[in-house]
């Protein structure tokens, strides 16, 4: 059975986060009067009984729903996409990534490096005479790609010389000297372990922005609102006493889950709320007491599901919002969904798509971010074009694929997709 520490090495940037600054909470009431939490909730009917379907039932998705379902959420994806508060923030997002470059350079004016034109630096040298630690190798690659891409940086097999010498005057001109010294001062202390990184991610101690992010932000009303026009059509085409089955993975704080299960039909419809933490399916079984259809169960998909006690072939939509990313390889990974998913079944995949660079001041921090180690897929970081989730998919034997986000959409500028794919019935 996997250690607690192994299984918190598999959360998502984002729920670790909020996990580990609860058990931080935690442990300073280790006197608390309030009880421990309850273990999540186990249902004691066997999943096998209660997702079997009699023979000869009708699939959940037709031809002709597929269809209606990819028309459905293109027409919503564009909808979404004009509205203005996601215009809005992707009219700065090229500002804030500019920003970004800017702070990354005061960290490394910090760390007293590249203070001369040809000044040069390998990774290893930076954590070897700098004290950065060697868990943010991956990250600080990230800083010298981003500033090689500015130009004040050139990449020479593993070293990086500077074309200039920082402080570059077009990059200091983007931000004052206060964000300048903040950024500086914080990235350096997370990068040499004198500050968590959960204490920069987290300012404050809230972890409210990371549960409300999932729920209120323009992009991921964008992203739920898609999946949720697409689940809609789902429901309203269910075949008659036929029930309805799904699966979410990583499911968290349930962000996608509340857009969801409003729209699923009670009395036909079982759905899985699974994570690999008990911290969230306990969270889970108190936030959705209200729908009697959920059951909640850890679950690994980085690991064969069967073992761990899931049916085979068994569910007929998989869900999964902003988590497969975060694996250590990705084949691996789309071969254990497709192991859940039943024939002719669909995976609802909500990913981002770009890295952004303000990314390097929150869960590109965060082991879980970095866990990849398919390098010949993921070389700099662990996100996928939706080009290439659609390559991905379709080598794990998914025969439909559809992505919602348009080029050159507010939406693509903000880095994300929501996507289908679906096996075939034979599958």
């Amino acid at each position: 059975m996997p250690s607690m520490d192994d299984r918190r090495a598999n959360l998502s940037p984002e729920k670790r986060a909020l996990l580990e600054k609860r058990l931080k909470g935690l442990a300073a009431k280790s006197e608390s009067t309030l009880p421990p939490a309850p273990a999540a909730v186990q249902d004691d009917v066997s999943l096998t009984e209660e997702l079997a379907i009699g023979p000869g039932a009708p699939g959940p998705v037709s031809d002709a729903l597929w269809a209606e379902m990819v028309e459905i959420g293109n027409q919503e994806a564009r909808r979404l996409a004009a509205e203005p508060s996601l215009l809005a923030d992707a009219a700065h997002e090229p500002v804030h990534d500019r920003q970004a470059a800017a702070f990354l350079a005061a960290a490394l004016i910090r760390l007293g490096v590249f203070q001369a034109a040809g000044e040069e630096w390998t990774i290893e040298g930076l954590i070897a005479r700098r004290g950065v630690l060697p868990k943010y190798g991956k990250a600080l690659r990230r800083w010298l790609s981003a500033l090689t891409e500015e130009g004040i940086l050139e990449h020479r097999g593993d070293s990086y010389v500077a074309r200039e010498p920082l402080p570059s005057p077009a990059l200091d001109a983007l931000a004052t000297d206060q964000k300048r010294d903040y950024y500086g001062k914080n990235l350096v202390a997370v990068l040499t372990g004198e500050t968590h990184p959960l204490e920069f991610y987290l300012p404050g101690g809230s972890s409210k922005s990371v549960e409300s992010s999932y729920r209120e932000l323009p992009i991921f009303l964008y992203c739920n609102g898609i999946a949720s026009a697409v689940m809609a059509a789902q429901s309203r085409a269910q075949p008659a006493g036929r029930r309805l089955r799904l699966l979410e993975v990583g499911a968290g704080t349930g962000g996608t889950t509340a857009s969801l299960l409003p729209l699923l039909p009670v009395e036909s419809s079982v759905f899985v709320f699974t994570d690999v933490s008990r911290f969230f399916t306990d969270l889970g079984s108190k936030k959705f007491a209200g729908f009697p259809f959920l059951r909640y169960r850890v679950l690994d998909i980085e690991n064969d599901p069967v073992p761990q006690g899931y049916p085979a072939a068994s569910f007929d939509w998989v869900v999964a919002a902003h988590v497969l990313h975060a694996t250590r390889n990705v084949e691996e990974t789309l071969r254990h969904v497709r192991r859940l998913l039943a024939p002719g079944g669909v995976l609802l995949l909500l990913e981002e798509t770009r890295f952004q660079r303000k990314y390097n001041f929150s869960m590109g921090f965060l082991p879980g971010f970095d866990r990849f180690e398919d390098y010949e897929r993921r070389p700099l970081h662990p996100l996928l074009s939706s080009a290439r989730w659609g390559e991905e998919l379709r080598a794990a034997g998914f025969a439909g694929f559809a992505s919602f986000t348009e080029p050159g959409s507010a939406a693509e500028v903000m880095g994300v997709d929501v996507m289908l794919a679906r096996l075939p019935e034979g599958a």
